[in-house]
């Protein structure tokens, strides 16, 4: 048992969270609200019904857009999970997959109905290369996680950061609806005449300015996980190094499953599951605009409501996980090494996929 778990059953106070594990879990902060104003609740909405102008021909594009960054993942997360576990530190891909990621959202602020702006296939280009970058910073930000938090406050700090990405979706959501959208719609005294930054309705500014919005969010608040989350230690091992002794791991971790049937079916059926919850998320925005015509003002709140009571499942999730562990006599027993015990000969740190299709949030951008 560890220390922190003798001091749990021994009624001492539990571990407190510190400030790498808070900044740890503030990177959630940062970069959840990119995927409910974006893929779900505001930009996807509009490219399906104003750039494609079709809500049924949208879908059907985007869904091959979401179904080619999938693809991607899932053929290429293996390798970098085995690449980061090489090289030992995480931050330095997670900086690069950040820094992608943030672009990508910015470029979509071109997305414009017609010839204006980015050609179609341009606007398919950053959503399939946001997506896989998000997921990318998925992979390797979760895998910090033993390392930045306490003993005994590894639920915690995961709960606290579903929480926190919820949170920073809601303020974002209430700020977008009454500054951007409400404006020149409603006449109330705390409404202004007009939207916030001088934003044209007639260029579809408010829907497409969420993309500047989350870019700037993400890249400010994802700076103290950097500062101040410890990282491990490096081996030296360089980039292309490690991802070519990666390769032949998740080779021969693919095989040994196979020797291994209730873990190789509780891969695929968690995978199922995690794909199938993303795509009802994904496409709950776009079908709510496109078939039942919500415009800008409902979708928000549709989003708001929605994403308020996921704030509760995120804190309560930590805290039922926490007392489950206690009344085990196990302490926080969801703490673990970046991979899953190697009892049965199976390196199950190599199939990074089932981090990167987590069902915890919809994980294409």
């Amino acid at each position: 048992m560890t220390e922190a778990a003798a001091g749990v059953a021994q009624g001492k106070p539990a571990a407190r969270i510190d400030r790498g594990a808070f900044c740890w879990a503030l990177f959630e902060w940062a970069r959840n609200p990119w995927v409910l104003l974006g893929t779900i609740y505001v930009f996807t909405p509009y490219v399906s019904n104003v750039v494609i102008g079709d809500a049924v021909r949208g879908q059907s594009i985007i869904a091959g857009w979401h179904a080619t960054a999938g693809a991607i993942i899932a053929f290429t997360a293996p390798f970098l999970g085995a690449a980061k576990d090489r090289m030992g530190r995480r931050k330095p891909l997670l900086a690069a997959a950040t820094a992608v990621l943030a672009a990508a959202i910015v470029a979509k602020w071109w997305a414009l109905p017609g010839d204006a702006g980015l050609p179609l296939w341009a606007i398919g280009l950053t959503v399939v290369v946001s997506g896989v970058s998000f997921v990318y910073t998925e992979v390797v930000h979760n895998a910090m996680l033993t390392r930045a938090a306490p003993p005994g406050t590894l639920s915690h700090v995961s709960g606290l950061g579903l929480a926190l990405g919820s949170i920073a979706s809601v303020l974002l959501l209430v700020f977008v609806l009454v500054t951007i959208a409400l404006p020149g719609q409603v006449a109330l005294p705390f409404i202004a005449d007009a939207p916030l930054f001088g934003l044209d309705p007639a260029q579809h500014e408010p829907s497409r300015v969420v993309t500047l919005i989350c870019a700037a969010w993400l890249i400010v608040f994802s700076i103290p996980m950097f500062l101040y989350t410890p990282d491990l230690t490096t081996t030296g091992e360089r980039f292309g190094t490690a991802l070519k002794h990666g390769v032949g791991n998740v080779v021969r971790t693919i095989l040994k499953l196979r020797e291994y049937r209730n873990v190789a079916l509780f891969l695929v059926a968690r995978m199922l599951y995690a794909d199938g919850k993303t795509a009802i998320l994904i496409f709950s925005g776009v079908y709510a605009s496109g078939t039942m015509e919500w415009n800008l003002l409902e979708m928000l709140a549709y989003g708001i409501i929605l994403t308020i009571f996921a704030i509760g499942g995120g804190l309560g999730r930590g805290a039922a996980r926490s007392r489950r562990g206690r009344e085990a006599g196990g302490g926080d027993r969801n703490r673990r090494d970046d991979r899953l015990p190697d009892r049965d000969g199976v390196d199950v740190a190599n199939v990074d996929f089932l981090r990167a299709r987590d069902a915890r949030r919809p994980n294409l951008g």
